[in-house]
């Protein structure tokens, strides 16, 4: 009787191991489902122009390329050519001036209106939604209304000519041409840090803030030691997304200044456009664009390590 019994479980045990295999299988296929689409989207859009643009900066690739499929090896020729022009040397302090200087003055900015938004005050509920309409609209746009703001006769003239104020033409003077592209590469960006560093802040406990304010801490006090520390992943996501906008910027000093006046604006990213699609050389533009690479990748390694000395500080 036993026997008989435990003759007919037996075939219980390898439909049990194939269901455990069938299952294991769907799930790897389930997830191979869900990677090929991102793997392929990377591969597409950014590995291959990537590699591309590599290729490109090492040969001598214009519009007759196009026609002959020829573009003849040059190896690092279009390096030393854009390396030995004064232009790159006041793109690359112009380049790293911007997008210092708009990072900073975004976060400090953007984490002042954000600490003030989740106070309640008359309009405290719309205005943070409000404010988004500068990041939504295009980089064109906003620099085509800042420029005419901007000019020697526009509404920024006006109202400082108003308060007694020393007026000028702004984007037509070298000395403050860059400090108006500034303002206005931080003005596009600053809804965006103060929209996302407001959900982040919502994320603070506030049994640690009442202690500490019952402690006597004060504001400074709160900020540096719990709120900072509390959102600090957030705000270094931001800072590096920043990072690598700002130093691909075209378009807002394309249309702000063109480079000018006497290049006094000229960026990395301009230089590039210029070469690629004003000059028609593409090797020379691809080389530019390896050349703001290596600046990201610099900026990227500091990133790194200042994270991993972080998170060896809080272990």
């Amino acid at each position: 009787m036993t026997s008989s019994l435990s003759t007919a479980d037996r075939p219980e045990a390898p439909a049990s191991g194939r269901s455990w295999l069938s299952l294991a299988r769907r799930r790897n296929i389930e997830l191979w489902v869900f990677l090929i689409p991102a793997i392929a989207f990377f591969c597409v859009f950014f590995l291959f122009p990537l590699g591309y643009g590599v290729f490109m900066s090492t040969t001598d690739f214009t519009t007759g390329t196009f026609i002959t499929g020829r573009a003849p090896f040059v190896g690092g020729e279009n390096f030393a050519d854009i390396l030995s022009q004064p232009v790159t040397g006041r793109a690359i302090a112009n380049t790293l001036i911007v997008t210092v200087a708009a990072v900073a003055i975004e976060l400090v900015l953007g984490l002042a209106l954000a600490l003030l938004f989740t106070r309640r005050f008359p309009g405290s509920r719309w205005l943070p939604t409000l404010i988004l309409i500068p990041w939504l609209l295009p980089a064109v746009v906003v620099a085509t209304i800042w420029k005419s703001l901007l000019s020697g006769n526009g509404a920024v003239n006006d109202v400082l000519g108003t308060l007694g104020l020393p007026t000028d033409a702004w984007l037509a003077n070298p000395s403050t041409a860059l400090s108006a592209v500034i303002v206005v590469a931080v003005w596009a960006s600053l809804p965006y840090w103060s929209t996302i560093l407001g959900a982040a802040l919502k994320q603070v406990p506030a049994e640690q803030l009442e202690a500490a304010q019952l402690d006597g801490a004060g504001g400074w006090r709160r900020l540096t030691s719990i709120i900072v520390p509390a959102i600090w992943p957030v705000i270094s996501v931001l800072v590096i997304m920043s990072v690598v906008y700002t130093l691909l910027i075209v378009d807002l000093v394309l249309v702000l200044t063109a480079g000018g006046p006497a290049d006094s604006t000229v960026t990395l990213g301009l230089l590039s456009y210029r070469a690629a699609f004003q000059q028609f050389e593409f090797g020379q533009g691809g080389a530019y664009g390896m050349l703001l690479l290596g600046i990201s990748l610099v900026f990227a390694v500091v990133y790194s390590l200042l994270a991993m000395r972080r998170e060896r500080a809080e272990r």
